[in-house]
């Protein structure tokens, strides 16, 4: 009898050892308490990795139709991540398109680097863009030669980003890359994919869809964190609110489907603070559904447009949000990145515009489209930058463009929204997400 209680206890002892002992696909370990959480922002860094080509003519193709700084995108992720190692923040999110167009040497290179942060510390969480999966674009560029390169199937891009939000997921959606993480005991990050790269064929689809068991997932998750007064985080690719007047009409492909019912229907199960990415603008919008329930939707701009931002929050206990705007502003090899940088993407987006002016619906003749383009391009870099102003000159040729009425009034009333800024600022802010108030910092 004694020899069968000491065996007994014996096998309890070793049953709480190797219980003990979590391997790396058991439930995730118990969150932090609460406390103030620190954390960067970064989107859009479209990862290119050199290998893969960055001159000869099938590359210079290429970027005549692009506006990103695709063969810089190494130094740049580089530069940031160096800056984010010694820096306060210990939790990184990254809202999508992490490569070019979702080359598999591209993620393994951009998950390498992302080890880097969690190396020194950083817990870091991944969701992709509409460029990082299964996208039939993925190429190498030599010389004048364009060649397919391996992309990435959803599963793949799980497994490769395993480290980043995957592993430790207390909840996984079994129809997306959707996911649930504790950023602390009463926190959690909701990362939300609505990317549509089961129907890429020949191209990546830019717009961002729900399922409708994904949304049912995302629905019933914040069901139960509100019952469990658990605060979540939000972060997707594509916008949940409208960012400027008319962006719905001229850029619905930027803004999740259905965004308009889905933002209120979330906001109202307790989503009150999204960050997003996609449109490559440092933004920040506000919707009311009512006086006690409010949704932030807080998009960043990309790491590969002018003016390059990253973002620096800090999440307090009290249900505060405080935002700081930050800019890579020198890069090795440019004796003054920022003109670079701004002129890279002011000559892009003329290109660009001019050829779309000169396109149906517009069909501007050549010279309509010289003269419209500035205008055009001056009001994309306003809304990239974020906080946006408009000088007289500017102001002048879009009334002059408004007075003429047909097609020239239409292009001239979409520039002019683009410099109207919805409420709060764009930059530094601190938000109240219990009262839903907003004071600049």
């Amino acid at each position: 009898m004694k020899k069968t209680f000491l065996h007994l206890l014996m096998i309890a002892a070793l049953f709480q050892i190797f219980n003990g002992c979590k391997k790396d696909n058991d439930e995730p370990a118990d969150p932090p308490q609460p406390t103030d959480l620190q954390i960067a922002v970064f989107s859009d860094p479209h990862y290119h990795d050199p290998s893969l080509g960055i001159s000869g003519s099938a590359f210079e193709t290429y970027l005549l139709q692009d506006r990103k700084m695709i063969a810089q995108s190494k130094s740049i992720i580089e530069s940031v991540i160096t800056t984010l190692k010694s820096s306060n923040a210990s939790i990184i999110l990254v809202p999508g398109d992490l490569t070019k167009d979702g080359e598999k040497t591209n993620h393994e290179m951009m998950a390498a680097l992302l080890a880097q942060l969690e190396s020194a510390g950083k817990r870091v969480f991944v969701i992709p863009g509409n460029h990082d999966v299964n996208n039939p674009q993925s190429f190498s560029y030599s010389g004048s030669i364009t060649t397919p390169v391996p992309t990435v199937t959803s599963e793949e891009f799980a497994t490769i980003y395993d480290q980043f939000g995957f592993k430790e997921a207390l909840y996984r959606d079994n129809n997306s890359l959707s996911y649930i993480v504790a950023l602390n005991s009463n926190t959690w990050l909701l990362a939300m994919d609505a990317c549509r790269y089961k129907e890429n064929t020949t191209t990546s689809v830019t717009g961002g869809k729900f399922s409708d068991l994904t949304y049912q997932w995302v629905t019933e998750k914040l069901t139960e964190a509100k019952s469990k007064n658990i605060r979540v985080l939000g972060m997707i690719h594509h916008g949940l609110i409208e960012h400027y007047s008319g962006q719905a009409t001229m850029f619905a492909e930027y803004l999740l489907d259905d965004w308009q019912t889905k933002s209120t229907e979330l906001a109202s199960l307790g989503l009150k603070v999204v960050f997003t990415g996609h449109f490559h603008a440092q933004d920040i919008v506000k919707k009311d559904i009512n006086s006690s329930t409010f949704m932030f939707d807080i998009e960043t701009g990309s790491l590969v447009t002018w003016p390059v931002p990253f973002r620096t929050i800090t999440y307090t206990t009290t249900n505060k949000l405080t935002i700081h705007t930050n800019h890579v502003t020198a890069l090795a090899g440019y004796p003054d990145f920022e003109v670079f940088s701004r002129n890279f993407l002011q000559q892009g987006m003329d290109t660009l515009t001019k050829l779309q002016l000169m396109s149906a619906p517009y069909s501007l003749s050549y010279l309509e489209a010289q003269m419209v383009a500035p205008l055009v391009v001056a009001g994309f870099l306003a809304h990239y930058h974020g906080d946006e102003v408009i000088d007289s000159v500017t102001q002048a040729g879009i009334n002059q463009l408004t007075g003429l009425g047909g097609m020239a009034a239409l292009v001239g009333m979409s520039v002019q929204a683009m410099f109207i800024d919805p409420a709060p600022a764009d930059q530094n802010i601190e938000i109240d997400l219990t009262s839903g108030t907003v004071t600049p910092l």
